[in-house]
């Protein structure tokens, strides 16, 4: 079983700029950052402020038959400040975003083999966030420009070389690519909150407007051309849909508990998928038509972001410091 010993701290962190803090400690802009204080008359003292402490811990995650198992503790990513937005690569390793003092934003790989971090961005004047490997094997991310409030979703080398917008539409805040990367659907920050789903092969590109309150969770599980995401209903509650990239169609599935808007999917040996979510410092996933528990986390506060690893062995959670 893979263990860390120690927990990973970060001595130093590029400078970039970071988008305005908001509810639930994630840095992406969302509606109830947009309602506290538009990106127009936010004050500079509010831009420049830095985004709220989070932690990514890791768990080992043990499987009986269909049902997770939550083992081990494994350490994770634990520093004064910002550390969020976990996404597992394929080659053992963590992408995540990371803060500094002045409130800006790079992406940093953690390797789960030798517990090393390494910058992946180092951008004075910018910041990047919500890292991910796009299905065509390139670097993606949302780009907040010097200044800026968000921006638009990003393609770039591995090394962040040769970067570019892969999408005009602006200011997102969420993304998520189909299998072909011929369609990206996106949060759009606005009034209200929309889902679009952006054609890139068109010139210029097609914007469609899927659905008003998504959600901030965005995977891409299975063979198929679906998205996971989530809608919102008037009192908070987010329900995940099956978005046919290719149609536009939506499949609505299941609510989540409670009003977390946060998930991971897993796509088990056989293709079949599952999901799980946290609820009052339980973690559970989706079985026989309900929420089962898989183990208590109660010692945790303020969960927000999961990620699970490829092989389904580690688990990512996202925690207040």
């Amino acid at each position: 079983m893979k263990t860390w010993l120690g927990l990973i701290s970060i001595a130093a962190l590029a400078t970039a700029c970071t988008p305005a803090p908001q509810d639930n400690a994630d840095t992406t802009p969302d509606a109830t950052a947009m309602n506290d204080a538009d990106a127009d008359t936010a004050t500079a003292a509010e831009e420049a402020a830095p985004p709220p402490g989070t932690d990514i811990h890791l768990f080992a995650l043990d499987w009986s038959g269909d049902a997770p198992v939550l083992a081990a503790s494994l350490g994770g990513v634990t520093r004064p400040g910002y550390d969020n937005q976990p996404f597992f690569t394929d080659d053992g390793g963590l992408l995540y975003t990371a803060g500094d003092e002045t409130g800006e934003t790079d992406i940093w790989r953690l390797d789960l083999a030798s517990g090393e971090t390494t910058p992946v961005t180092r951008t004075a004047g910018e910041s990047e966030y919500s890292p991910r490997i796009a299905p065509n094997g390139q670097l993606s991310y949302i780009f907040q420009p010097p200044g800026g409030y968000a921006g638009n979703a990003y393609l770039a080398n591995p090394d962040n070389t040769d970067r570019a917008p892969a999408e005009a539409l602006a200011p997102v805040g969420y993304y998520g690519f189909s299998g072909d990367m011929s369609k990206v659907a996106v949060f759009h920050l606005g009034e209200p909150m929309t889902l679009q789903l952006i054609d890139r092969t068109t010139t210029p590109e097609t914007v469609t407007h899927i659905a008003d309150n998504p959600g901030r969770s965005f995977f891409r599980a299975g063979r198929g051309p679906a998205l996971y995401v989530t809608l919102a209903d008037e009192a908070g509650v987010h329900t995940i849909h099956a978005l046919n990239t290719q149609t536009g169609e939506l499949r609505e599935m299941f609510a989540l508990p409670g009003t977390s808007q946060d998930f991971a999917v897993a796509v088990l040996p056989d293709d079949r998928i599952t999901f799980i979510a946290v609820h009052e410092g339980q973690l559970l996933w989706r079985a026989y038509g309900g929420w089962e528990r898989i183990g208590a986390i109660d010692w945790l506060s303020g969960v927000t972001r999961l990620a699970l690893s490829p092989d389904l062995t580690t688990l990512a959670i996202v925690a207040e410091e």
